[in-house]
């Protein structure tokens, strides 16, 4: 990976850090997308021990391995 790619990565995962860790923490209504601020919210969906978050509006997809203990 280079290292603008990286640097994105990096950036994108700053951006959805705190939506990460409220859906890890099984809170999954009421969030809004931290790239477009739509006030439609995310959509949650869990899949086979993860968790696709996905926002109506800008259409950005991120995809949350679900924690275990």
């Amino acid at each position: 990976m280079d290292e603008n790619a990286e640097d994105r990565l990096t950036a994108l995962e700053s951006v959805w850090y705190e939506i990460i860790e409220a859906v890890n923490a099984g809170r999954t209504s009421g969030l809004l997308c931290p790239e477009c601020n739509a006030p439609d919210g995310l959509e949650v969906e869990e899949r086979q021990r993860r968790t696709i978050v996905t926002c109506p509006n800008c259409k950005r997809v991120v995809e949350v391995a679900i924690a275990t203990a």
